[in-house]
């Protein structure tokens, strides 16, 4: 009966979006549900409520519109008329949220509610633990969908409801990686880079708190470094809340932001906020990176690393300093530089560690997780 149901109307889920750079998370779930002819997708446009982001309403449906992909803003229509099957969270942050799609009012419109971890968590610190797993989204949902046996097993640690509800599928962002080298990259990055090799610089926001950024430690140092080297192309990709936190901590004001990019752009840093970070993962050589999703991510690419740590800081969970193993790691301008010239020299003595490593932190790695995550829905309401 339940299968005859099934044919005779299409599920309906909702995938949340709140931020364009999150979009890479959920995107080969979209790609498989609109496929799929027991399934209608909705995605649902949501503001993104915190105080070190600007939400723009109009940024955000210009992104959407620009990837042609259709969706209804959530002050557009009534929740609960909505006759949702299934919500895919992008967030586990409820205060993020306008009230009605937060965990405890959406689970009494919706019988499944899943989550794509919108990071790739290496952060440690008890009290992160608490954001990562404990929220109600992570901890309650009817699903969490992750990249590996590790994260599962980090749930297993850390959640106050366990793994049972946690399906290792591959993480749907590690999709757009499987196949890099055939990614259309933004010809004006090109440009800009020239016959300079590329390093991505991916710097955190914390610069207070967990303290996980180095980017008010070694940003100099690492300028000085590159301005010595004019063969090599730095490309700074800065965390999306790293500007308003600048501003937030009285640092910089909006003109102080907008002259240190200027200031960059003179040096022949590259400033890449792109929403999807795929150019600047395809056109570097190399990544330096706090603290954060990138770290781990990067690792798919097989390129070099440099772990820079903040000494102060939280540091890494347990999958965090797993992964960093196969990286290098450096604290100050001395090993900073060590990293750039070993890779302008050609030395990369941990390139085969690296490589070995991928099948380890990310699960399949085949370019289906979306299609696993769409499936295992689709089961979750049979």
């Amino acid at each position: 009966m339940r299968e005859d149901k099934m044919a005779a109307r299409r599920l309906r889920l909702a995938i949340l979006y709140q931020l364009p750079e999150s979009w890479g998370n959920v995107r080969s779930v979209w790609e498989a549900a609109q496929d799929d002819a027991q399934i209608e997708v909705i995605v649902v446009m949501l503001p993104f409520i915190h105080k070190d982001y600007r939400w723009q309403r109009e940024q955000s449906q210009a992104h959407l519109d620009a990837l042609g992909v259709p969706f209804l803003a959530w002050d557009t229509f009534a929740l609960e008329d909505a006759g949702f099957d299934a919500v895919l969270y992008t967030s586990p942050y409820d205060e993020t949220r306008p009230e009605a799609y937060r965990f405890a009012n959406l689970r009494q419109h919706v019988r499944c509610i899943t989550y794509v971890p919108y990071g790739l968590e290496v952060g440690g610190g008890e009290h992160n633990y608490v954001y990562q797993y404990g929220q109600p989204v992570t901890a309650q949902a009817t699903a969490v969908f992750v990249r590996s046996e590790g994260v599962r097993q980090m749930f297993a640690r850390h959640c106050p409801t366990g793994s049972s509800h946690v399906q290792v599928t591959g993480h749907p962002r590690m999709d757009g990686l499987v196949d890099l080298l055939r990614f259309d990259v933004d010809p004006t990055l090109r440009e800009a880079i020239g016959d300079r090799r590329a390093v991505l610089w991916n710097a955190h926001f914390s610069i207070d708190g967990d303290l996980w950024s180095t980017f008010d430690l070694l940003a100099g140092d690492i300028l000085a470094a590159f301005a010595t080297r004019p063969d090599l192309a730095l490309v700074l990709r800065p965390h999306p809340l790293l500007w308003k936190k600048l501003a937030n901590l009285n640092i910089l004001d909006e003109a102080g932001i907008c002259a240190l990019k200027r200031e960059l752009a003179a040096r022949g840093v590259i400033v890449d906020e792109r929403t999807d970070h795929r150019h600047a993962f395809a056109v570097s050589e190399a990544m330096m990176s706090d603290v954060g999703s990138f770290l781990m991510e990067y690792l798919a690419t097989g390129k070099p690393v440099l772990y820079l740590r903040n000494p102060h800081g939280l540091g890494l969970n347990e999958e965090g300093s797993a992964v960093v193993r196969h990286y290098q790691v450096a604290d100050d301008a001395a090993g900073v530089e060590r990293f750039i010239d070993q890779l302008r020299q050609g030395h990369d003595t941990l390139a085969e560690s690296r490589r070995a490593a991928i099948g380890q932190f990310f699960h399949a790695f085949d370019g289906r997780a979306g299609q696993r995550v769409v499936t295992a829905i689709k089961e979750l309401l049979a």
